[in-house]
């Protein structure tokens, strides 16, 4: 029957402190385990009653030919409490693979397409706010005759100069000033 570990994140590997020989192996003392299944899924089922759901543990497999427990399968790698996490765009959601529950709501990512959906829409609004505040006050530079602009100077090797000014027109005159936001 395959064998598999359940290690926790960040992997056990060597540190200034405590030297690891074999940083893929089972270290009892911080809480990893060795478990016999069929798959991963049966992995992740019989590991799921043993470790917090708040906490990322990697289900590593027995691979014969290195004798050692291997980071993953695949190119991914495979949790005991994977979280399938939400982030809505204003047009539809995007879908992020979590290691855990502590995963969210991180960076606008919600456990639920409602929360992600309430959450977007609440921020939108204070958006909308200030977007509107601002262009009130563009309009009130426009109205003194004053612009914001943009200033790029280079060639086929490369751009020399680029900035971002404001300019009024004072008679037959401009007057520049950079503007650093």
């Amino acid at each position: 029957m395959p064998r598999f570990a359940i290690k926790q994140l960040p992997l056990n590997m060597s540190s200034m402190y405590k030297k690891v020989v074999n940083p893929m192996s089972i270290r009892a003392d911080i809480g990893e385990f060795e478990i016999e299944a069929e798959s991963i899924e049966d992995a992740r089922t019989l590991a799921k009653s043993r470790v917090s759901p708040d906490e990322p543990n990697m289900i590593s497999p027995w691979r014969e030919k290195t004798q050692c427990f291997t980071v993953g399968a695949s190119k991914d790698r495979d949790f005991v409490h994977p979280i399938a996490l939400f982030k809505y765009n204003g047009k539809s959601f995007n879908e992020f693979k979590g290691n855990c529950h502590r995963d969210q709501p991180k960076s606008g990512r919600f456990m639920s397409k409602g929360d992600a959906k309430a959450d977007y829409l609440k921020h939108e609004a204070l958006a909308d706010e200030k977007i509107d505040a601002a262009l009130t006050l563009l309009k009130a530079m426009n109205a003194l005759g004053v612009s914001i602009d943009y200033h790029m100077e280079g060639d086929t090797h490369g751009i020399h100069e680029d900035y971002m000014y404001l300019e009024v027109t004072e008679g037959s005159y401009n007057f520049r000033v950079k503007y650093d936001s």
